[in-house]
């Protein structure tokens, strides 16, 4: 009886704290409180059953991997993204999870432990050299937050079947944007506000003629970024003919991702996704080279390039012109893409001259090169655009060793990996996930943000993998024995 009248109190208490809520935004929000309710209760509902199995939140979260900018809602300053949310509580229902089932949730191995934590350790260490401590705190948080998620991948991906389903969700993400890519990019071109197409300014068709395909992403060059994740693996299981998802479905994804990844005309995307196909054709290499793989090659091929010069001929007169001059170069001694990048990568280096050990502190790069402004400029703060020199100019040599350390542990492993595996599958996403992460880190010679969701999931899915090769390796050995 008593513990009735308890639940019945929790009951009318959580009843009360929600019906006071419900009227506290109904007052403050009018009549859009009917858009807003209904998504704060389908919260309620989605948080409910993401605290019952982290494994929900875990999946929303690869759903979710490129919707950074859509949706997202300005807060205090902070950009909150819907796989902040997400992140947040699913890493909290995991911890709850492992507390009340520790039999079904278990912490698996992460090779990454000690240059994870070395890592952490170089970005402490340089909040003494920090002048800006507000924004070396916020970026601090914003990287152990990150970094979190990866820890959080390794222990999603401990099995198969968990594997297969995370890939079949990556795919499926990826497939729904590739198609609003192409009614980006179409919209635009037809003249759709951008309040439709959602794309930024400065990507639309009145730069070169042509949109630059942004999707849900910040920018163009962070959704090619994305998109050598879904490329790469899927590449890697079609040339083993592996069929998580039928074989010419998998090259129709194919295509509609790579003639989305042209159209975001990212020219560090592209030399990062020329590095992964060469890291997939070194693995693979009998079989790429087949006639019938050749053939599949040449007719997909045709098809995305087809698709590009279409898309382009629907732009202005301009667009195709200003498009191969874009990817030849043409702008590299007066374009400001060029010459601003080599401008920001000379002063990075002077900053990593006046402390080259622990570096002027994390995120206080923009600071540093505006002189310390008393408030945030209204543009943002301005970044490096070369993750590494970032790194060494805010972290100093110890924050760049220790991110060297942590890279070379994991391309290491994943060799290590790929020759005691035996299942082609596990074989394929090994190779696709290192050839998508050997392409990001070519790409992180122009971009420069630390704390991408989506990188470090692909590095905690990467250890996840390896982990199910070594565990599979080890009862295959106890079998034979």
């Amino acid at each position: 009886m008593n513990d009735k009248l308890s639940k019945d109190f929790f009951v009318v208490l959580i009843s009360i704290f929600l019906a006071a809520a419900s009227g506290f935004i109904i007052a403050k929000t009018g009549a859009i409180s009917l858009v807003i309710l209904p998504l704060l209760i389908l919260a309620v509902v989605l948080s409910f059953f993401i605290i019952r199995n982290p494994e929900l939140g875990w999946f929303l979260i690869v759903f979710f991997l490129p919707f950074e900018r859509v949706p997202s809602y300005e807060l205090a300053g902070i950009n909150l993204k819907i796989n902040t949310l997400l992140g947040f509580l699913t890493l909290f229902a995991w911890v709850v999870a492992m507390m009340f089932n520790s039999k079904k949730f278990k912490v698996q191995p992460n090779a990454l432990a000690i240059p994870l934590s070395l890592l952490v350790i170089a970005l402490l260490l340089s909040l003494t050299q920090a002048e800006n401590l507000t924004r070396a705190l916020s970026v601090l948080i914003f990287i152990l937050f990150t970094i979190g998620l990866s820890i959080l991948a390794v222990n999603m991906v401990n099995s198969k079947e968990n594997l297969k389903k995370t890939l079949l969700v990556l795919f499926g993400s990826s497939f729904l944007v590739g198609l609003f890519g192409l009614y980006q990019f179409g919209g635009d071109v037809v003249g759709l506000p951008q309040g439709l197409t959602l794309l930024k300014e400065g990507y639309t068709s009145r730069v070169f003629g042509f949109p630059r395909v942004q999707a849900f992403s910040m920018e163009p060059l962070y959704f090619a970024n994305y998109l050598l994740i879904p490329i790469c693996v899927g590449l890697a299981l079609a040339l083993n003919k592996v069929d998580l998802i039928k074989r010419w479905w998998m090259i129709g994804l194919l295509a509609l991702l790579l003639v989305n990844f042209i159209l975001t005309v990212s020219r560090g995307g592209y030399a990062g996704l020329i590095v992964s196909l060469l890291i997939l054709a070194i693995f693979f290499l009998k079989k790429v080279l087949t006639w019938k793989n050749i053939l599949i090659g040449v007719v997909a091929g045709a098809i995305v390039i087809y698709g590009v010069a279409f898309a382009l001929s629907a732009g202005e007169y301009r667009a195709t012109n200003q498009f191969l001059g874009h990817i030849k170069l043409q702008d590299i001694t007066q374009g400001e893409s060029i010459q601003g990048r080599l401008v920001t990568f000379k002063n990075a280096l002077r900053a990593y001259g006046q402390s080259p050990l622990l570096g002027i502190g994390i995120g206080n790069y923009g600071p540093w090169s505006k002189n310390f402004p008393p408030e945030r400029p209204k543009t943002g703060w301005d970044i490096v655009n070369n993750q590494y020199i970032e790194l060494l100019a805010e972290t100093g040599i110890v924050g760049l060793a220790a991110f060297g350390l942590l890279l070379i542990v994991l391309i290491f492993r994943t060799f290590v990996a790929f020759k005691y595996a035996s299942d082609i599958f596990l074989k394929s996403v090994l190779v696709g996930l290192l050839a998508a992460l050997i392409g990001v880190l070519v790409q992180y010679n122009f971009m420069s943000t630390l704390y991408i969701i989506h990188i470090w999931v692909l590095v905690g899915m990467l250890v996840g993998v390896q982990n199910i090769v070594f565990k599979l390796k080890v009862i295959s050995f106890k079998l034979t024995f």
